[in-house]
């Protein structure tokens, strides 16, 4: 940087080749108003930063955190420039001229403030701007100017920018520390702990005061008192001012400054001085400040609330729907609020309550029960059988018939030359036993043969004319139409010369091959209970640090060995049994906790005709959760849960993952002991890609194959 005195050689060397220069220490620059009006640095300009002090704060910290590595700042250096904000005047203009000794001077477009130096009120004036974020972001290349840090202008804009987002385009009072650290990319802690050492600890406790003494001082509070209180210049001024502004506090002044020195929120300080939590939210509305929500605890407390009570809502509701379908009207509106996924905490609650108390949430489920045209009464037990003995009578019954009825299908439409429907080529008692489950038929009355045959006809379709019967006699058929059916099936028969590979499940070995999926899914459809269908399935992993090392012999000093999802020494038709199972099972469970649930792996296609289900897609389930759509993919282990798993993401799996990283959208079942019922267990897991994944899935091949801790955290509660 060459020194001052080489502008007099600059104005030599400039006058000796015929131009003419003018230091600009000298030239005089006025700036007028459209009418010839004089704009000059004045007491009597609007200051600034009326009304939104925050501005100081803002500065501040962009000043300490976006100045760059080259540019030299200091503490009492910032401490001198704040001071110096505060001191600025704002001239609004709807147009400007301006002269350089004496010479017009257009300025550029796209500049609409311009800096006025000046020792006691240094002064911005802006134009064609609209009041709020418009006109600071308009004045911010005039206010680094004024700072005398010009490098400013940039970040400070930006900064604005993303308040202004933040606040959806509305002028803010004050900004809390979570915004500010939004808009500067950085955290809460770091906010605080800047803003109290360049803005100072009085304004700082300020700040925190504010929303307190808005609330004590409820209809005695005014922007006037704001901005005196904002002006303290030290505690003994601070403390004289909540005494003019505030005389009735529950302790002395000095004393409740004190406490505020020791808080960094303003909540902490609500919270030593016992405030209502209603009208200190509402005192922070109004100041400019973002309410204090606890949504978390309220649906954790209400979801606590709610389970505790899940028997007698399930059996207000059966007692609704139990009639309709007795007389056969439509009973989907059980099934959609079974979950109860529309049962949430009232919105309204978030203001008033840090915790919802229990009345407040016994009426709002009691609304609920009206609104579904229920009784609302939450003590009275239910006169209607037992749901759990309920749900297994007519499980046991539907088990009991639906293995005789294709041979009568098969005979009778033989007999009259009629179709048989798609669905009977399939797994027939599969899809039967998940149209009685998912309708929730099965909860509400005893079923009747009569209605378990009308259920399969829904289920899988019934052949046209066919009388709705199980009785060969009923339905006209001899033992020579039974002759013919099964000669014919033993001819379709194809022999093998070797023997095919089998598993179990449960205690039932089936052979294993594309041919067989409808048998093996009926088969692991007999095998869920409602132990399993009664599982949360919700778990917290426990974060996964690094991959355990294989321990030789079985002594207490080895660890828990890891589950592959890919079982060594299976062979691929063995494997696709396993994950049909697991499917199969993961269907049922869905089902259960949620209203509608669309099966679209490529099992589906196999087992049900569905032309639109593949694997392709990335997932094998399409949920409807509240406003949204959920995305399962299941992995199904043939071994039981153990410390840590592993499951392999095939490539179509990690580009829908991938796809759905933000948010919650695309999850993962994990199904352990698939093939033994007493010991299946689901887990409801978060997405790999999503926030949540990156410490509770540990990638050890390629980013396919996955392990994670599911045993680590289980919460009881279930929280979909």
């Amino acid at each position: 940087m060459p020194p001052a005195e080489s502008g007099d050689v600059v104005v030599r060397l400039a006058e000796a080749n015929g131009l003419r220069a003018q230091r600009t220490s000298t030239t005089h620059v006025q700036v007028r108003h459209r009418d010839g009006a004089s704009i000059t640095p004045s007491g009597q300009a609007a200051v600034f930063i009326r009304g939104r002090e925050w501005l100081v704060t803002v500065v501040a910290l962009a000043m300490e955190l976006k100045s760059g590595a080259f540019v030299r700042r200091s503490e009492r250096g910032v401490r001198v420039a704040l001071e110096r904000l505060r001191a600025f005047r704002v001239v609004h203009a709807d147009d400007v001229e301006i002269t350089v000794s004496g010479t017009p001077a257009e300025p550029p477009s796209s500049t609409r403030s311009l800096p006025l130096p000046d020792h006691e009120h240094p002064t911005v004036v802006v134009w064609r701007s609209d009041e709020g974020w418009d006109e600071l972001q308009a004045a911010t290349p005039a206010v680094a100017q004024l700072l005398d840090r010009p490098w400013l202008q940039d970040a400070l804009e930006l900064v604005l920018v993303k308040l202004e987002r933040a606040f959806g385009g509305s002028s803010p009072t004050l900004v809390d520390d979570g915004v500010l650290a939004a808009a500067l990319d950085t955290t809460e802690a770091k906010v605080a702990e800047i803003r109290r050492n360049l803005t100072g600890d009085v304004q700082d406790t300020v700040r925190l005061l504010r929303p307190v003494l808005a609330c004590l001082a409820a209809d005695a509070w005014s922007e006037e008192a704001a901005h005196l209180l904002g002006r303290a210049a030290g505690e003994r001024e601070l403390v004289w001012i909540i005494d003019r502004l505030a005389p009735g506090l529950p302790l002395p002044s000095a004393e409740l400054v004190a406490l505020a020195r020791s808080c960094t929120k303003p909540m902490e300080l609500r919270d030593e001085l016992g405030l209502d939590f209603q009208q200190f939210n509402a005192a922070l509305v109004a100041l400019g400040y973002s309410p204090e929500y606890y949504p978390d605890r309220h649906e954790q407390v209400f979801g606590d609330f709610v389970r505790a009570r899940s028997g007698i809502l399930l059996d207000r509701l059966r007692e609704r729907y139990a009639v309709a379908a007795q007389q056969g009207e439509d009973i989907s509106g059980y099934a959609a609020a079974r979950g109860p996924h529309d049962l949430q905490p009232d919105p309204d609650w978030l203001p008033r309550f840090i915790t919802p108390p229990e009345g407040a949430m016994r009426d709002r489920v009691r609304e609920w029960l009206r609104a579904h045209g229920a009784d609302d009464d939450l003590e009275r037990p239910t006169e209607l059988e037992a749901v759990d003995r309920l749900r297994e009578r007519n499980t046991a019954a539907l088990d009991a018939l639906v293995p005789a009825l294709p041979p009568l299908v098969t005979a009778w439409c033989r007999r009259h030359g009629v179709q048989v429907p798609a669905g009977w080529h399939g797994a027939v008692l599969l899809e039967c036993r998940s149209f009685i489950d998912g309708t929730g038929l099965g909860d509400l009355l005893p079923l009747s043969e009569g209605r378990l045959l009308d259920a399969v006809g829904r289920a899988v379709g019934w052949p046209a004319g066919m009388p709705h019967a199980a009785d060969p006699a009923a339905l006209g058929l001899t033992d020579h139409d039974f002759a013919q059916t099964a000669t014919r099936a033993r001819d379709s028969v194809v022999s093998t010369i070797v023997a095919p590979r089998t598993i179990t499940i449960g205690d039932a070995e089936v052979r294993v091959g594309s041919d067989q999926f409808a048998t093996i899914a009926d088969i692991a459809s007999k095998t869920i209970d409602e132990a399993f269908l009664a599982q949360p399935g919700r778990v917290r992993l426990d974060t996964v640090a690094g991959v355990p090392r294989q321990r030789n012999g079985g002594g207490p000093s080895a660890k828990p060995r890891i589950v592959v999802a890919r079982t060594k020494r299976t062979t691929e038709d063995q494997r696709s049994a396993i994950g049909l199972v697991g499917e199969v099972a993961a269907r049922a469970w869905l089902q259960r906790h949620y209203p509608d649930v669309r099966w679209t792996s490529g099992y589906a296609a196999v087992v049900n005709g569905d032309d639109e289900a593949s694997d392709s897609l990335g997932y094998d389930f399409e949920v409807t959760w509240r406003d949204t759509t959920r995305l399962y993919e299941v992995k199904a282990l043939s071994d039981p849960c153990a410390e840590r798993v592993e499951f392999e993401l095939g490539p179509s799996e990690v580009e829908a993952a991938r796809r759905h990283a933000r948010g919650n959208r695309y999850r993962i079942l994990l199904i352990t002991s698939a093939l033994v019922p007493d010991e299946r267990r689901v887990f409801d897991l978060p997405n790999p890609f999503s926030a949540q994944g990156p410490d509770r899935f540990r990638m050890v091949s390629r980013g396919v194959r996955y392990q994670c801790s599911p045993l680590g955290k289980e919460r009881s509660s279930d929280s979909h």
